[in-house]
C-alpha cells in the first residue's frame, strides 16, 4: 500500500515538472526578434534633429528563459548611445521585465504595464534616481511587432498630472 501512495506521489510530481518543463512561456511569442535588424527613426525625434539609425542584435542570452538584445544607435554620424537589454518574462507576477542598460551610465527597470498579441509597453524607473530626465516626469517604453521582420520601438513621456505623448519611435527591419 505504501508502495502504491509513494509511486502515485512521484508520478504526480514527475507530471507536475514535465508541464512545467513544456508550458509554453510568453516570452517564445517575441522569439522572432533572435536575429539583426537595422532602422530609424524620422527626422526630430528623441531630443534630435536629425534621422536617428540604429541596430540591435537579439539572442538567447545567457538561456532560452532570456532575449538579450545589444544596440548602438547613431545620428549624423556621431554615436548617440550604445545599450544592453535583457527582456525576460516574470512567471510570478505575470508579467514581462526587461532591464536596459545604457551607455550614458544609467539602467532603466522596465516592468510591464500594458500587454497586447503584438505590443509590450513597460514602466520605467531609472537608476541612479539622480539620472532621471526631468524630475517627476513618467517614461514608457514599448515594442510593437509589425510583422516576423519589421518591429517598432518606442518612448513616451508624461509630465505630472498629463497623458503620456510619444518622444519617438524608431522602425527596425529584420537584416539577417
Amino acid at each position: 500500500m505504501l508502495e502504491r501512495v509513494l509511486c502515485a506521489e512521484y508520478d504526480d510530481c514527475f507530471t507536475i515538472m514535465v508541464k512545467y518543463m513544456t508550458s509554453k512561456s510568453p516570452l517564445d511569442e517575441w522569439k522572432f526578434l533572435i536575429g539583426t535588424w537595422k532602422g530609424k527613426t524620422k527626422a526630430g525625434q528623441f531630443g534630435e534633429k536629425g534621422v536617428i539609425e540604429g541596430t540591435a542584435v537579439f539572442s538567447c542570452e545567457p538561456s532560452s528563459s532570456f532575449i538579450m538584445g545589444t544596440g548602438e544607435n547613431w545620428c549624423e554620424g556621431r554615436l548617440l548611445n550604445k545599450s544592453i537589454a535583457i527582456l525576460f518574462y516574470d512567471d510570478g507576477e505575470k508579467k514581462f521585465r526587461r532591464k536596459t542598460f545604457f551607455s550614458y551610465g544609467f539602467v532603466n527597470n522596465e516592468v510591464e504595464c500594458v500587454r497586447t498579441k503584438d505590443t509590450i509597453k513597460f514602466d520605467i524607473t531609472t537608476e541612479p534616481l539622480s539620472m532621471q530626465i526631468g524630475p517627476g516626469m513618467l517614461w514608457r517604453s514599448t515594442i510593437r511587432k509589425i510583422s516576423d521582420t519589421k518591429i517598432a520601438t518606442g518612448l513616451e513621456m508624461a509630465k505630472p498630472g498629463e497623458e503620456f505623448k510619444s518622444y519617438g519611435e524608431s522602425i527596425l527591419e529584420k537584416t539577417k
